[in-house]
């Protein structure tokens, strides 16, 4: 009888466990069957949702500016901290496009159907009324069906902020610990997430939710790979001496063809 019970119980523990995987996928709409009504989908923005549309204020531009401190000796929190100013003035006024056409339709589409949908960035809460712009003038606002209407900070080492349906990590936090955090704060904790990002590790990052008892199912989404390059280091260099009026790449190449300097 004890054995029997004992069978019955660890079958009921198994039929209990969720599942975690990653999937990769090169366009937007191969995620829609994975998204049921008890889906969270959170959503990366940076080379994900969007890109910058031009050279300057382009997140590989960013992470180039990272690069060459770290060359001359810097740890990559100490580059960070001395480039993110100029990441902030050029966020005011960088402009961004999607990296698939149809990446805003689908999430229109999903909200249309009551699926709560929010952003998950590792941007840092200094640039959050820059993005907040950048998003919207995608046609987009997280708000709508964003888990909580609210705007608070996340208790954490360095900076956060959720504001406007978007959770600012910052640069210093894991995704996953902040995350986590959130679904404390709010008190709500979702049957099935799926997550977008287009970089792995921070996919793989979220993997660990299961042990919240939450399906998870995390995207790594290739487009930029597969994009037309937009950031280009002698463009970007030229545009930054515009910054208050921040040029296209098609109109520093014509400014830089004529000599002007």
């Amino acid at each position: 009888m004890i054995i029997r019970l004992i069978v019955i119980a660890l079958c009921s523990l198994v039929s209990l466990k969720v599942e975690a995987k990653v999937l990769e996928k090169k366009h937007v709409e191969e995620i829609l069957p994975l998204i049921d009504e008890d889906t969270w989908f959170l959503v990366d923005l940076d080379n994900c949702m969007f890109q910058g549309a031009q050279a300057l204020g382009h997140a590989n531009w960013f992470y180039d500016q990272l690069q060459q401190r770290m060359e001359k000796g810097m740890t990559r929190d100490e580059a960070i901290a001395d480039a993110y100013p100029d990441w902030i003035k050029t966020q005011k006024v960088c402009k961004v496009k999607p990296l698939e056409e149809s990446f805003v339709p689908v999430l229109l589409s999903l909200q249309s159907k009551k699926t709560t949908i929010m952003g998950l960035t590792h941007r840092q809460p200094s640039v959050a009324d820059s993005t907040a712009r950048q998003v919207n003038s995608l046609g987009f606002d997280f708000s709508i069906t964003a888990p909580s209407q609210d705007s608070f900070v996340v208790p954490a080492k360095t900076p956060t902020l959720y504001s406007q349906g978007i959770l600012f990590v910052g640069d210093y936090n894991k995704k996953i610990d902040i995350f986590a955090a959130f679904l404390s704060i709010i008190k709500k904790s979702p049957k099935k997430i799926v997550f977008i990002d287009d970089k792995r590790k921070n996919v793989e990052e979220l993997e660990s939710l299961t042990k919240y008892g939450i399906e998870y199912i995390g995207i790594h989404y290739t487009a930029i790979e597969d994009s037309s390059p937009v950031y280009f280091p002698e463009v970007a260099e030229f545009q930054y001496k515009f910054l208050d009026q921040i040029l296209s790449n098609e109109a520093a190449l014509l400014l830089m063809k004529n000599g002007i300097k």
